[in-house]
């Protein structure tokens, strides 16, 4: 999803979307090779931030990659349902019970 947002700054700036694409295709394929056969670091940011027909830094990259920009309403959807299901079946569970132990 993130790239899919940095190839539309560029377009924006006046890229070519099919040949960012692609870009972006042969970029991300030899990132994941490095890491799957060389056992390198995930270098996908340093390669399109050092790839002109861009026009990003790393910086701008990386701010693009907050979590919190690509969750939707997951938060409000994760804690309406709580409050909606699974609290009334908790309090149904949550009455105080004696017990006594004896050793």
């Amino acid at each position: 999803m993130a790239t899919e947002n940095i190839m539309m700054d560029a377009v924006k700036a006046g890229g070519n979307r099919q040949e960012l694409h692609e870009k972006l295709r042969v970029h991300s394929h030899a990132a994941a090779r490095a890491v799957k056969l060389e056992g390198k670091a995930n270098d996908l940011i340093d390669r399109i931030a050092e790839d002109p027909a861009f026009g990003t830094t790393k910086e701008k990259i990386l701010s693009s990659l907050d979590p919190s920009l690509y969750i939707g309403r997951s938060v409000s959807q994760v804690e309406e349902f709580v409050s909606s299901s699974l609290d009334p079946v908790l309090a149904r569970y949550t009455e105080s019970v004696e017990t006594e132990l004896k050793v």
